[in-house]
């Protein structure tokens, strides 16, 4: 892949060559057109290593896209694109399984929970840098519940101030990635059960003034739902957002897109 250095503002096709963007970086990105036909890739021998590449890749794109529905409501706080860096961790986590052959490979989430706390959704201004202040958090999964304590905080001490807001809120999701094995048509991947039906939740402080005190409060979320399973191939993924608003036409508090920052806190 090539990347534009000199040339400023090209984007789309000139020739055999397309130009494009990415979220989270101002470079211009060139690559060719064309290449083999997706008839050939689908039934030509020679490609048989890419079609077992090409399915081991959309189960990770299906555990990347597991992961950020945990935190679906927090997203918008992200400063570049988290889908390509979660769909690289889940290939880590597929290259760990010994068992099953390239291309059949699964991707047991629930054996590196680990590797999820403390994934930052941004790569300029960092949660821990915005907000300066000691959180304690929790995870039960015998009762699908998490918990974020946080205490009290002058504005004036505990937060840096991104831009020129006037209100902020803490927000914490709480949601579950399963494993994903191939299933049985070796056509695709596929959750290890698909009875969870939990989804996520979403929980938030009152919006304050950036130049208040905050009173210490805890945030708690429950996700169990009793007709659902749950088990030890499931994962908990709990996240915190801190989010910069402003007042609508109606007077309304609503978060900036693109404004605040967030992470994974604890994966249990």
């Amino acid at each position: 892949m090539a990347r534009v250095k000199q040339l400023d503002q090209i984007t789309g096709s000139i020739g055999n060559l397309s130009f494009y963007t990415r979220k989270g970086s101002d470079q211009i990105f060139v690559r060719t057109k064309g290449g083999a036909s997706r008839e050939k890739i689908k039934r030509n021998p020679e490609f048989e290593n890419l079609r077992k590449n090409n399915k081991e890749f959309g189960g990770c794109s299906k555990m990347s896209k597991q992961i950020r529905l945990t935190f679906f409501d927090l997203a918008h706080v992200a400063d570049y694109n988290l889908s390509s860096v979660l769909c690289s961790l889940a290939k880590n986590i597929q290259k760990a399984d010994l068992e099953n052959p390239v291309g059949e490979r699964s991707i047991r989430l629930s054996r590196f929970r680990a590797m999820l706390t403390g994934f930052n959704f941004n790569n300029n201004n960092r949660f821990d840098t915005l907000l300066r202040i000691a959180l304690q958090s929790s995870i039960e999964r015998e009762t699908q519940q998490a918990t974020v304590d946080i205490p009290a905080f002058a504005c004036s001490f505990g937060l840096y101030m991104q831009g020129n807001y006037a209100l902020f809120r803490i927000s914490i999701s709480l949601g579950v990635a399963t494993d994903l094995q191939l299933n049985a048509q070796k056509s695709g991947y596929e959750p290890v059960h698909s009875t969870l039906g939990q989804g996520f939740k979403t929980v938030s402080t009152p919006w304050y003034s950036t130049q208040a005190s905050v009173p210490g409060q805890q945030l708690l979320l429950n996700i169990h739902e009793p007709s659902a399973i749950f088990t030890d191939e499931d994962t908990l993924v709990l996240s915190i957002a801190i989010e910069f608003g402003t007042l609508d036409a109606f007077g309304n508090p609503t978060p900036v897109r693109g404004a605040g920052a967030g992470k994974i806190l604890l994966a249990g």
